[in-house]
């Protein structure tokens, strides 16, 4: 009986002082990169919005480069940013009430939205870094080619 005991009192978690301030530290420090983010989203919605230069910004080789994405590219990527950044934004919402009332229910909910927030960005590291890794090597392949 003994034995139940020490293994349940192993798991417990006790926030002292400490604890919570850190907590609240981080939690405030989520919530203002939500808040950049959303900002920068506007800025990328304004700057997709403006009217575009026909001609090539850059001359050379037969090679023209335009800067940025259309409309739809920005606003595509602000969704799925947004969706990130809910997560986030709930982890913030959620730990400031957990520690402020002591709720554990809640500071469950902030930690496991935090969890979600970096399976998201984790996965979507991956599929960046696959998608470079093929371009780099379909780039690599067409100079061999030639």
């Amino acid at each position: 009986m003994e034995q139940i005991n020490q293994e349940s009192s192993l798991f417990e978690l006790s926030i002292d002082e400490t604890s919570k301030d850190h907590l609240k530290k981080i939690a405030s420090w989520a919530l203002v990169i939500v808040v950049c983010a959303v900002t920068g989203y506007i800025f990328t919605i304004i700057k997709a919005a403006q009217p575009r230069n026909p001609f090539p910004t850059s001359e050379g080789f037969g090679v023209s480069v335009t800067g940025g994405s259309g409309i739809g590219g920005a606003i595509f990527g602000i969704l799925i940013s947004l969706l990130v950044n809910y997560f986030l934004y709930q982890f913030a919402n959620r730990t400031k009430k957990g520690v402020s009332g002591m709720s554990q229910n809640d500071l469950n909910a902030g930690f496991y939205n935090l969890k979600i927030y970096f399976a998201i960005v984790g996965i979507l590291v991956i599929i960046f870094v696959v998608i470079a890794m093929l371009a780099i090597l379909l780039v690599g392949t067409n100079q061999g080619i030639r």
